[in-house]
């Protein structure tokens, strides 16, 4: 049971860690958008910033927190994911098409992932 509940707690901290990292690119972005409208040196920009760092803070204290739990192999092969997490947040903040294409390609990186750390 203890082993479940632990192999849960990873799946989830790796998702977490996800979107997390995804968002963070969301972050850059708009503050790259805004630096350009209004400058470095804006509240809006500094504050996006300001929420971009603190992302990437939290991002880090859960991989620490994953490294401990599960090897570096898997770990790194779940990050894999972001890829779909960066397809959704594209298609919801900035109205970008998703092919069919990008939508297979996102089904063979789920499926080797799958692959990779389903005997973990």
């Amino acid at each position: 049971m203890e082993s479940k509940r632990r192999k849960v707690f990873v799946i989830a901290a790796l998702q977490l860690m996800n979107i997390l990292y995804s968002l963070n690119s969301v972050l850059i972005k708009f503050v790259s958008m805004r630096w350009e409208k209004e400058g470095l040196f804006s509240v809006k920009t500094i504050s996006l910033l300001a929420g971009a760092i603190a992302i990437m803070v939290v991002y880090a204290i859960i991989w620490q927190i994953i490294l401990a739990k599960v090897d570096l192999t898997v770990a790194y092969m779940c990050k894999g994911m972001i890829i779909f997490w960066g397809m959704i947040w594209a298609y919801l903040f900035f109205d970008e098409n998703i092919s069919a294409l990008n939508i297979f390609g996102t089904f063979l990186i789920f499926g080797g992932t799958f692959l990779v750390t389903s005997d973990e």
